[in-house]
């Protein structure tokens, strides 16, 4: 045999058995996936879950991911471990989209890799409400703002939540460019900082502002240490705003004081612009806003108001002319819950209630729905307890609705001689015949009633 007939046959045969290869493992191939599909099916008849109907089975996965707040993806925690387990778990897992409706999406540079995990996840909750939490630095790059951009017509919770960046400025100022009704299903809106004031959220009143401008239907909304520059608030020349489905208003937590000197809290310049109709519930940590801009804002919303929650500011035009003027602009007001923080003041922290006491004491016509009334003290020494009994029997006898309950919390740092505080023994009698009256009492810690 020649050379090149040798050469010839011998790459026949490699073909040959080439081919013979392919096929042998096109049927490897085909047996390995009927035997996938023979064990799916004796799972389908081993597995009780396999046995019930793709509403129960959703219904389980989604009782077991049972977080309540949106989570950062994590392959060991559900639903994402939900894919990982099994073909059945990983199509109940895809075929729920109510799994994929929470998500946190850390802001910080990732890469490519992180934004497209989260375009997937959220993908996989088709046309269902999110509700999305944002951590991290708020200068969003523009990836991240196109993707948010993509499911803003189906936000309906978003959480901002910044850290301080190592390598950023200590307070960066927000960055998220929205137009004015982007956000259009929004109804939950919470901005809060993790960690305190040196994450505080710095931005312009008119940032802020954008923001509600964004969520016309926004129900409920919570601000709380979002600063601006203090020059920026008269010369401001924003357009009035007015949310006619926003419900409950948090600035700020209460019995918490807000930085003093070159920043001003939110409440400033916030209230100054809004009208909110609706509003069922109001708090306000320290209202750093002139009086009669508090007075502008509950006149021009007649709100609806149920409850209000205020840290008492300690200045003196707040006092009794104040409260004379806007209490009976919130007369629908069920539930009254007052703070004095102790500060560097002429007055004396407990001071600040007695304009309160005293005109809930003389005139029925004052909030005559009130039910529940709360003051919240870091100190209890000079509480005039007199003036409490006599505000509370005058609120159980001469008022259309009934007091219900009345709570003197002694908030914050609790001394070991803090029970001197404590009513005397006479206005402790009639305040244990008011309980027997019916009257709810609390007077102490929040974990102890020393009545």
């Amino acid at each position: 045999m020649s050379r090149n007939r040798a050469i010839s046959k011998l790459q026949e045969d490699i073909d040959e058995i080439s081919s013979a290869i392919t096929a042998q493992r096109a049927i490897l191939h085909d047996l390995k996936a009927k035997r996938l599909e023979a064990q799916h099916r004796l799972n389908l008849f081993l597995d009780p879950l396999a046995r019930l109907p793709l509403e129960i089975q959703s219904h389980i996965f989604l009782s077991v991911d049972s977080q309540s707040l949106p989570q950062k993806p994590n392959p060991s925690v559900a639903p994402i471990l939900f894919l990982r387990v099994c073909r059945l778990w990983r199509d109940i897992a895809l075929a729920t989209p109510m799994l994929w409706t929470k998500i946190q999406i850390d802001t910080s540079p990732c890469g490519p890799n992180h934004l497209g995990l989260c375009k997937i996840w959220l993908e996989r909750a088709r046309s269902l409400p999110l509700s999305v939490a944002l951590r991290g630095p708020l200068r969003l790059d523009q990836n991240l703002q196109d993707l948010l951009a993509q499911c803003s017509p189906q936000l309906k919770d978003l959480t901002l939540t910044k850290h301080r960046s190592a390598k950023g400025p200590q307070y960066p100022y927000f960055i998220w460019e929205l137009p004015e009704n982007s956000l259009p299903s929004l109804k939950t809106l919470s901005i809060k900082p993790a960690g305190g004031y040196e994450n505080a959220f710095w931005g312009t009143i008119e940032e802020w502002l954008d923001i509600l401008r964004a969520a016309p239907q926004l129900s409920h909304c919570k601000m709380v240490d979002t600063f601006h520059d203090e020059e920026e608030v008269d010369a401001l020349p924003s357009q009035a705003l007015t949310l006619a489905s926003l419900e409950c208003m948090h600035l700020g937590e209460l019995g918490t004081l807000n930085l003093r000197g070159t920043a001003g809290s939110s409440s400033l310049a916030i209230l100054r612009y809004l009208t909110l109709p609706a509003l069922k519930v109001l708090t306000l940590s320290e209202p750093d806003i002139p009086e009669g801009s508090f007075f502008s804002f509950l006149s021009r919303s007649s709100p609806p108001l149920e409850s209000l929650e205020m840290t008492l500011p300690h200045e003196e035009p707040w006092l009794e002319p104040v409260v004379s003027r806007f209490l009976p602009l919130i007369p629908q007001l069920v539930t009254l819950d007052l703070a004095a923080v102790s500060q560097e003041s002429l007055l004396q922290v407990n001071d600040l209630f007695l304009p309160y006491i005293d005109l809930l004491a003389s005139s029925s016509e004052v909030l005559p729905h009130l039910r529940v009334i709360v003051f919240r003290t870091d100190s209890l020494a000079t509480i005039p307890y007199d003036d409490v009994l006599r505000m509370l029997r005058f609120r159980l006898t001469s008022c259309p609705t009934r007091l219900e309950r009345f709570e003197l919390i002694l908030a914050g740092y609790v001394g070991a001689n803090y029970r001197s505080g404590l009513p005397k023994e006479e206005a402790r009698v009639g305040l244990q015949q008011l309980v027997r009256d019916g009257l709810k009492i609390h007077i102490g810690t929040p974990e102890d009633n020393m009545l």
